[in-house]
Protein backbone atom coordinates (compact mmCIF):
# COMPACT_ATOMS: atom_id res chain seq x y z
CA UNK A 1 0.00 0.00 0.00
CA UNK A 2 2.94 2.18 0.99
CA UNK A 3 4.15 2.21 -3.10
CA UNK A 4 0.24 2.85 -4.43
CA UNK A 5 -2.33 5.26 -3.68
CA UNK A 6 -4.75 4.02 -6.42
CA UNK A 7 -6.31 0.62 -6.45
CA UNK A 8 -9.03 -0.79 -8.68
CA UNK A 9 -12.21 -2.38 -7.41
CA UNK A 10 -10.39 -5.79 -7.51
CA UNK A 11 -7.60 -4.76 -5.50
CA UNK A 12 -9.52 -2.84 -2.89
CA UNK A 13 -11.61 -5.91 -2.21
CA UNK A 14 -8.58 -7.96 -1.79
CA UNK A 15 -6.84 -5.61 0.17
CA UNK A 16 -9.73 -5.40 2.63
CA UNK A 17 -10.65 -9.06 2.10
CA UNK A 18 -13.83 -8.54 1.08
CA UNK A 19 -15.66 -9.64 -2.47
CA UNK A 20 -16.77 -7.15 -5.25
CA UNK A 21 -19.70 -7.50 -4.66
CA UNK A 22 -19.70 -6.32 -0.93
CA UNK A 23 -17.77 -2.71 -2.33
CA UNK A 24 -20.47 -2.24 -5.22
CA UNK A 25 -22.97 -2.89 -2.13
CA UNK A 26 -21.48 -0.58 0.08
CA UNK A 27 -21.15 1.79 -2.96
CA UNK A 28 -24.91 1.37 -3.52
CA UNK A 29 -25.49 2.11 0.01
CA UNK A 30 -23.47 5.17 0.55
CA UNK A 31 -21.10 3.42 2.75
CA UNK A 32 -18.13 3.73 0.71
CA UNK A 33 -18.32 5.90 -2.78
CA UNK A 34 -15.10 6.30 -4.27
CA UNK A 35 -14.28 9.75 -5.36
CA UNK A 36 -12.24 8.87 -8.22
CA UNK A 37 -12.99 7.27 -11.26
CA UNK A 38 -11.28 6.91 -14.96
CA UNK A 39 -12.35 8.22 -17.71
CA UNK A 40 -14.67 4.79 -18.46
CA UNK A 41 -16.42 5.25 -15.12
CA UNK A 42 -14.69 2.23 -13.38
CA UNK A 43 -13.78 2.91 -9.92
CA UNK A 44 -10.60 3.49 -8.11
CA UNK A 45 -10.04 3.76 -4.24
CA UNK A 46 -7.81 5.91 -2.98
CA UNK A 47 -6.04 5.22 0.73
CA UNK A 48 -8.31 7.23 2.57
CA UNK A 49 -11.14 5.02 0.64
CA UNK A 50 -9.37 1.56 2.21
CA UNK A 51 -9.05 3.64 5.78
CA UNK A 52 -12.64 4.44 5.54
CA UNK A 53 -13.47 0.33 4.23
CA UNK A 54 -11.45 -1.01 7.41
CA UNK A 55 -13.79 1.02 9.77
CA UNK A 56 -16.46 0.01 7.99
CA UNK A 57 -15.36 -3.58 9.01
CA UNK A 58 -15.17 -2.99 12.19
CA UNK A 59 -18.22 -1.54 12.81
CA UNK A 60 -19.68 -4.35 11.04
CA UNK A 61 -17.98 -7.01 13.42
CA UNK A 62 -18.60 -4.51 15.78
CA UNK A 63 -22.75 -6.05 15.23
CA UNK A 64 -23.53 -2.44 14.03
CA UNK A 65 -26.06 -3.17 11.03
CA UNK A 66 -24.74 -1.35 7.72
CA UNK A 67 -27.78 1.10 8.01
CA UNK A 68 -26.57 2.56 11.14
CA UNK A 69 -22.58 2.17 10.05
CA UNK A 70 -23.03 5.50 7.74
CA UNK A 71 -24.26 8.03 10.52
CA UNK A 72 -20.92 6.70 12.64
CA UNK A 73 -18.65 6.83 9.93
CA UNK A 74 -19.87 10.58 9.50
CA UNK A 75 -19.54 11.81 13.00
CA UNK A 76 -15.96 12.23 14.86
CA UNK A 77 -12.17 11.80 14.23
CA UNK A 78 -10.20 8.31 13.95
CA UNK A 79 -9.23 8.11 17.69
CA UNK A 80 -13.42 8.78 18.10
CA UNK A 81 -14.03 5.99 15.91
CA UNK A 82 -11.17 3.58 17.99
CA UNK A 83 -12.63 4.66 21.09
CA UNK A 84 -16.17 3.73 20.14
CA UNK A 85 -15.49 0.56 18.09
CA UNK A 86 -13.24 -0.50 21.39
CA UNK A 87 -16.31 -0.12 23.27
CA UNK A 88 -18.49 -2.62 20.78
CA UNK A 89 -15.97 -5.09 20.64
CA UNK A 90 -15.88 -5.51 24.26
CA UNK A 91 -19.29 -5.74 24.33
CA UNK A 92 -19.39 -8.14 22.22
CA UNK A 93 -16.41 -10.27 23.20
CA UNK A 94 -18.80 -10.48 26.87
CA UNK A 95 -21.72 -11.68 25.16
CA UNK A 96 -19.80 -14.45 23.33
CA UNK A 97 -17.57 -15.01 27.17
CA UNK A 98 -21.38 -15.44 28.47
CA UNK A 99 -22.45 -17.62 25.25
CA UNK A 100 -19.93 -20.18 26.03
CA UNK A 101 -20.81 -20.48 29.77
CA UNK A 102 -24.28 -20.65 29.02
CA UNK A 103 -23.04 -23.70 26.50
CA UNK A 104 -20.52 -25.11 29.30
CA UNK A 105 -23.68 -25.33 31.45
CA UNK A 106 -25.78 -26.96 28.38
CA UNK A 107 -23.14 -29.47 27.77
CA UNK A 108 -22.90 -30.43 31.56
CA UNK A 109 -26.42 -30.66 32.47
CA UNK A 110 -27.11 -33.14 29.07
CA UNK A 111 -24.13 -35.50 30.34
CA UNK A 112 -25.24 -35.54 33.75
CA UNK A 113 -29.30 -36.25 32.37
CA UNK A 114 -30.82 -33.16 33.84
CA UNK A 115 -32.88 -32.92 30.75
CA UNK A 116 -33.58 -35.57 28.09
CA UNK A 117 -37.08 -34.53 26.43
CA UNK A 118 -37.87 -31.08 24.77
CA UNK A 119 -35.61 -28.12 25.46
CA UNK A 120 -36.64 -25.16 27.66
CA UNK A 121 -36.92 -22.26 25.89
CA UNK A 122 -34.37 -20.14 28.01
CA UNK A 123 -31.59 -23.27 26.65
CA UNK A 124 -33.04 -22.85 23.12
CA UNK A 125 -32.12 -19.14 23.77
CA UNK A 126 -28.84 -20.19 24.41
CA UNK A 127 -28.16 -22.53 21.42
CA UNK A 128 -29.61 -20.30 18.74
CA UNK A 129 -27.93 -17.47 19.79
CA UNK A 130 -28.81 -13.63 20.50
CA UNK A 131 -30.17 -13.66 17.31
CA UNK A 132 -33.07 -15.95 19.11
CA UNK A 133 -35.87 -13.20 20.05
CA UNK A 134 -38.33 -13.71 22.77
CA UNK A 135 -39.96 -10.58 22.29
CA UNK A 136 -40.53 -11.90 18.73
CA UNK A 137 -42.26 -15.12 19.86
CA UNK A 138 -44.36 -13.27 21.80
CA UNK A 139 -45.29 -11.04 19.34
CA UNK A 140 -45.98 -13.86 16.89
CA UNK A 141 -48.35 -15.88 19.45
CA UNK A 142 -50.18 -12.54 20.05
CA UNK A 143 -50.54 -12.64 16.03
CA UNK A 144 -50.84 -16.03 15.26
CA UNK A 145 -51.92 -17.89 18.54
CA UNK A 146 -55.44 -19.01 17.52
CA UNK A 147 -54.45 -20.40 14.23
CA UNK A 148 -53.77 -23.87 13.45
CA UNK A 149 -50.85 -22.79 11.79
CA UNK A 150 -49.34 -21.72 15.34
CA UNK A 151 -50.71 -24.83 16.83
CA UNK A 152 -48.66 -27.27 14.78
CA UNK A 153 -45.24 -25.30 14.89
CA UNK A 154 -45.56 -25.41 19.14
CA UNK A 155 -46.12 -29.31 18.68
CA UNK A 156 -43.44 -29.58 16.44
CA UNK A 157 -41.15 -27.51 18.20
CA UNK A 158 -41.70 -29.77 21.73
CA UNK A 159 -40.88 -32.48 20.12
CA UNK A 160 -37.38 -31.30 19.61
CA UNK A 161 -34.32 -31.48 21.45
CA UNK A 162 -30.86 -30.07 21.68
CA UNK A 163 -29.67 -31.37 18.55
CA UNK A 164 -32.83 -30.65 16.67
CA UNK A 165 -32.11 -26.98 17.33
CA UNK A 166 -28.96 -26.76 16.77
CA UNK A 167 -29.57 -28.66 13.48
CA UNK A 168 -32.04 -25.96 12.50
CA UNK A 169 -29.83 -23.27 12.87
CA UNK A 170 -26.82 -25.15 10.87
CA UNK A 171 -29.38 -25.83 8.27
CA UNK A 172 -30.14 -22.04 8.22
CA UNK A 173 -26.95 -20.73 7.56
CA UNK A 174 -26.04 -23.45 4.96
CA UNK A 175 -29.41 -21.72 2.92
CA UNK A 176 -28.42 -18.30 4.01
CA UNK A 177 -24.64 -19.46 2.21
CA UNK A 178 -26.17 -21.03 -0.40
CA UNK A 179 -28.47 -17.72 -1.25
CA UNK A 180 -25.75 -15.46 -1.00
CA UNK A 181 -24.00 -17.84 -3.52
CA UNK A 182 -26.41 -17.79 -6.10
CA UNK A 183 -27.41 -13.89 -5.72
CA UNK A 184 -23.34 -13.10 -6.44
CA UNK A 185 -23.63 -15.79 -9.88
CA UNK A 186 -26.70 -13.86 -10.79
CA UNK A 187 -28.51 -17.45 -10.62
CA UNK A 188 -31.89 -15.78 -12.28
CA UNK A 189 -35.13 -15.70 -10.44
CA UNK A 190 -37.40 -18.71 -12.24
CA UNK A 191 -34.30 -20.76 -13.46
CA UNK A 192 -34.02 -24.42 -12.34
CA UNK A 193 -31.59 -23.36 -9.65
CA UNK A 194 -33.55 -20.53 -8.68
CA UNK A 195 -36.48 -22.38 -8.26
CA UNK A 196 -34.78 -25.26 -6.23
CA UNK A 197 -33.39 -22.42 -3.69
CA UNK A 198 -37.13 -20.99 -3.73
CA UNK A 199 -38.43 -25.00 -2.55
CA UNK A 200 -35.72 -25.38 -0.52
CA UNK A 201 -36.59 -22.32 1.97
CA UNK A 202 -40.36 -23.70 1.43
CA UNK A 203 -39.67 -27.36 2.78
CA UNK A 204 -37.82 -25.34 5.87
CA UNK A 205 -40.74 -23.24 6.74
CA UNK A 206 -42.69 -26.65 6.16
CA UNK A 207 -41.28 -27.93 9.30
CA UNK A 208 -43.46 -26.32 11.50
CA UNK A 209 -46.63 -26.18 8.97
CA UNK A 210 -47.76 -26.85 5.65
CA UNK A 211 -46.93 -24.26 3.37
CA UNK A 212 -48.17 -23.98 -0.02
CA UNK A 213 -46.80 -21.58 -2.84
CA UNK A 214 -49.62 -19.32 -1.91
CA UNK A 215 -48.75 -18.92 1.38
CA UNK A 216 -44.62 -18.47 0.65
CA UNK A 217 -45.78 -15.85 -1.35
CA UNK A 218 -47.79 -14.07 1.82
CA UNK A 219 -45.32 -15.00 3.77
CA UNK A 220 -42.16 -13.18 1.68
CA UNK A 221 -44.10 -9.61 2.10
CA UNK A 222 -43.24 -9.71 5.84
CA UNK A 223 -39.37 -11.04 5.07
CA UNK A 224 -38.96 -7.28 3.37
CA UNK A 225 -41.24 -5.28 5.81
CA UNK A 226 -39.31 -6.62 9.46
CA UNK A 227 -35.66 -6.29 9.45
CA UNK A 228 -35.71 -9.07 11.58
CA UNK A 229 -36.45 -11.06 9.01
CA UNK A 230 -33.44 -9.64 6.82
CA UNK A 231 -30.89 -10.84 9.53
CA UNK A 232 -31.41 -14.95 8.39
CA UNK A 233 -30.29 -14.03 4.63
CA UNK A 234 -27.82 -11.67 5.35
CA UNK A 235 -23.86 -12.61 4.99
CA UNK A 236 -20.71 -10.84 4.97
CA UNK A 237 -23.09 -7.81 5.47
CA UNK A 238 -24.90 -8.41 2.14
CA UNK A 239 -28.35 -8.53 2.31
CA UNK A 240 -30.14 -10.88 0.40
CA UNK A 241 -33.74 -10.65 1.41
CA UNK A 242 -34.89 -9.09 -1.90
CA UNK A 243 -33.12 -11.37 -3.75
CA UNK A 244 -35.10 -14.24 -2.32
CA UNK A 245 -38.40 -12.61 -2.82
CA UNK A 246 -37.61 -12.21 -6.21
CA UNK A 247 -36.79 -16.25 -6.27
CA UNK A 248 -40.05 -17.10 -4.03
CA UNK A 249 -42.35 -15.17 -6.53
CA UNK A 250 -40.85 -16.62 -9.64
CA UNK A 251 -40.58 -20.11 -8.31
CA UNK A 252 -44.93 -19.40 -7.50
CA UNK A 253 -45.70 -18.08 -10.75
CA UNK A 254 -44.49 -20.69 -12.28
CA UNK A 255 -46.60 -22.96 -10.50
CA UNK A 256 -49.98 -20.96 -11.38
CA UNK A 257 -49.80 -18.73 -8.41
CA UNK A 258 -51.39 -14.84 -8.82
CA UNK A 259 -49.09 -12.69 -7.56
CA UNK A 260 -51.13 -9.97 -6.74
CA UNK A 261 -53.68 -12.22 -5.02
CA UNK A 262 -52.06 -15.18 -3.24
CA UNK A 263 -54.51 -17.24 -1.07
CA UNK A 264 -53.86 -18.56 2.44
Amino acid sequence: MENNTEFTVSQAAEYLGVTVRTLHHWDAKGLLVPQVRTWSDYRIYTPDDLARGQRILVYRESGVPLAEIADLLDGGDERTHLLRQREMLLERRDGVERMLTAVEELLTETTSGVYTGPVPPDRVREILGPDWDPDYQREAEERWGGTAEWTQSQEAMSQMGEEDWRAVREEGDAFARALAEAHERGVAPGSEEGNALAERQRRSISRWYEVSHDRQVILSTMYVGDDRFRTNWTVDGDDHTDYLVELIRANAAGHGVDLDSPRW
